[in-house]
This record gives structure tokens, C-alpha cells and sequence, in this order.
């Protein structure tokens, strides 16, 4: 356990901290929320290193697990060096919600505290319920469900190869499993960058993927966080009533309980649509790029995220107030975007073929 929680502190807490504070540098208009930003880059940490995990697969295959692991401790902390001020106003943003919050507090009259101290403690109470019964069962579990036992297969392959390959003809492996598919690397990454940090002969333990097992869940409290964080800003209780209602749909919950790839596209998905309204709406720079970047990686983690991107990008392109010459202009930098946030992938795999395992999620080759 204390393994698994230093790669999720490293992966989901420290690197989405760096590049948190790196948009938060970017927000020099303040046209956003610096905590509101540092709720979405949440969701980067992980995808940005797996990433950079990708390409260096691509550039310089077949290298030990220490040059991968130095190499993505370098870039961020590069990042981390360009983005340093941006904790300082975040420390600044925080202190100032902490100051407005207390001078209101006091102001309240004490049915009105006590009606803030049920909200607020029903929500934590419920959370942290959630988080308690996650950990100690479903995270326990081990991976037998479709997305997650493919997809770790695949994530495997990478590990024993540490190669992206693309290849038209697969041979089976000698251990009985054999799957030809087009999965996209992103969520399989996840399993590499957790191997590769394990401890050697780690593998064998019964528990060497409990990050990648934590994915899901981690992905959902994200999602809940954003729909809460929305409603909240009209009313605390629709925020709390859009809580019950997120929980009440069985296809969410189950989504949230089991391994799977649902939670991780979805949040990339549901951010894109997000700031494609606030592209529209500000015409700014950041938002234009973080509209980028959030359709770029859902796009990366399924097919699915690529349609919907490409549907952001013509939306983008129809709606946008601006001349011709600057629609197109700023639509070609949203392909940029799109193509480097690891959707090279498609021409490779259109030109190449599918990847395909050869070896088995829980084979110990």
C-alpha cells in the first residue's frame, strides 16, 4: 500500500500540481478561477506522463526503466521551474478564500451555521464514506473486468517490449492468449508507468497494479468534483440534489465501482465541451489551448474522444466570432494540438496497423 500511495502522490498529486501551477501562469488575463484550474489539471498529471512515456517509447525503444523514469522527472522538472510562481498565486488565491470564507462565517447568524455545518459535513461524510469503501473493497479486487483486463494487457506488452509498435501481422503467444485489436495506448500507459516504477520482482505480488486498479475511481471523483464545483456556483443545493442524481443513474455507479475505462474518457471528454464554450465565449488564448489539449487526449484515450474532438474543432471553427483568415488560423493550431497530444497514433496505425497483445495481462513471461 505505502508503494501504491507514493506512485499516486508522484503521478496524480505532484505532477498535476506542476502543471496546475504552469495554467495558472498562463491565466494572466484572470479570466478563470486559479482553483478552479488546479481542479482540472487533476486530471493531467497522469495523462501528460503517460504521454511523454509514449514518445519516448517511440524515439528511444528498448532503454532501462530508469532512463524512462529520469527523463519524465527531468520534464517536469523543467515545468516545474518555468511554473514555480504559479504556486505562489494559488498560496495568494487560497489565503484569500480563507479570509473571505472566515469574515462570512462570522457574519452568519447560528441557524444558519448550523445549516452550513450539516451541508458541508454531509458532503464530506459522504465522500469520504465513498472513498473508505473504495479503497478497502473495490481496490482490493483484482482485474477481471473487459476494458481493464485488455487494456492492462496491452500496457504489459509495452512494459516487456518498452516499444509502441505497429504491425500488420501478429504471431500468437505461447501462453494461450491472443488478441488482435486497435485499443489506444493512453489508459495502457498508465499499467507501463506503474511498472515501471515498481521495485524489481514486485510483479509477482498480487497487488503490483493497485494504481492502475485506482484509475477508475480516481477519474469519477473528478468528474463528481466538476459537476459539483458547476452547480454549486448557482446554488449549494442543486449541488447537492445533482450529487443524488449522479449516484442514482445505475450506468454511473457501476461505471465507478468496476475497472474501467469509462471514468478516465469521460472526464477528458465533458472538460473539452467546457472550455470549447469558454474558446467561444472569452477568445483567449489559454482557453483555446486547453480546448486543445482536453479534446487531444480524449482522443487519445478512445475513438471516440477523436470524433468528439473533431466535432469540437468544427464547432469551433462555426461558431467562433472572427474574421475567416483568424478562424482558420486558430483552427489549425487546435489540429496541432490535437495531432501532438499523442494522436500521431492514428496515421501511424492507419499506415501500419493495429497493435495487438502477445502476451498475457497476469502472465509472469
Amino acid at each position: 500500500m505505502a508503494l501504491f500511495l507514493l506512485k499516486f502522490g508522484l503521478t496524480n498529486i505532484v505532477f498535476s500540481l506542476i502543471i496546475g501551477a504552469l495554467l495558472i501562469r498562463l491565466n494572466r488575463k484572470q479570466l478563470y478561477s486559479n482553483l478552479e484550474l488546479t481542479l482540472y489539471s487533476f486530471g493531467l498529471g497522469p495523462v501528460f506522463t503517460v504521454l511523454i512515456l509514449y514518445y519516448l517509447f517511440m524515439v528511444f525503444p528498448y532503454r532501462t526503466n530508469t532512463f524512462y523514469t529520469s527523463v519524465i522527472l527531468g520534464i517536469y522538472l523543467l515545468i516545474l521551474v518555468f511554473a514555480r510562481k504559479g504556486f505562489l498565486d494559488l498560496y495568494s488565491e487560497l489565503i484569500q478564500w480563507r479570509t473571505s470564507s472566515l469574515k462570512k462565517w462570522r457574519s452568519m447568524e447560528k441557524p444558519e451555521k448550523r445549516k452550513s455545518l450539516a451541508y458541508w459535513g454531509s458532503i464530506a461524510g459522504l465522500g469520504i464514506l465513498g472513498i473508505t469503501v473504495y479503497s478497502v473493497q473495490t481496490l482490493q479486487t483484482p482485474i477481471a473486468d473487459h476494458d481493464a483486463l485488455i487494456y492492462g494487457n496491452l500496457g504489459r506488452v509495452y512494459y516487456v517490449k518498452k516499444s509502441i509498435t505497429y504491425e500488420k501481422l501478429m504471431k500468437e503467444s505461447g501462453n494461450g492468449f491472443y488478441f488482435q485489436g486497435s485499443q489506444k495506448p493512453s489508459f495502457s500507459l498508465l499499467l507501463t508507468w506503474e511498472l515501471i516504477l515498481n521495485p524489481r520482482g514486485y510483479i509477482k505480488n498480487s497487488k503490483f497494479d493497485l494504481y492502475f486498479r485506482s484509475i477508475t475511481g480516481y477519474y469519477g471523483l473528478l468528474i463528481i468534483a466538476i459537476q459539483f464545483l458547476w452547480l454549486f456556483r448557482k446554488n449549494r443545493y442543486l449541488a447537492l440534489i445533482g450529487l443524488i442524481v449522479l449516484f442514482s443513474a445505475l450506468g454511473f455507479f457501476v461505471m465507478i465501482v468496476n475497472y474501467h475505462l469509462d471514468t478516465y474518457r469521460v472526464f477528458f471528454l465533458g472538460v473539452s465541451w467546457i472550455w470549447l464554450a469558454q474558446t467561444i465565449r472569452n477568445n483567449d488564448r489559454l482557453s483555446l489551448f486547453l480546448l486543445g489539449v482536453f479534446s487531444g487526449f480524449a482522443a487519445f484515450a478512445h475513438p471516440i474522444g477523436l470524433i468528439v474532438a473533431l466535432i469540437n474543432i468544427a464547432a469551433f471553427f462555426l461558431f467562433y466570432a472572427g474574421s475567416f483568415s483568424s478562424r482558420l488560423l486558430r483552427t489549425v493550431c487546435l489540429g496541432v494540438l490535437l495531432l501532438c497530444a499523442g494522436n500521431i497514433h492514428y496515421f501511424l496505425e492507419f499506415f501500419y496497423g493495429a497493435i495487438s497483445g502477445w502476451s498475457s495481462y497476469l502472465s509472469n513471461s
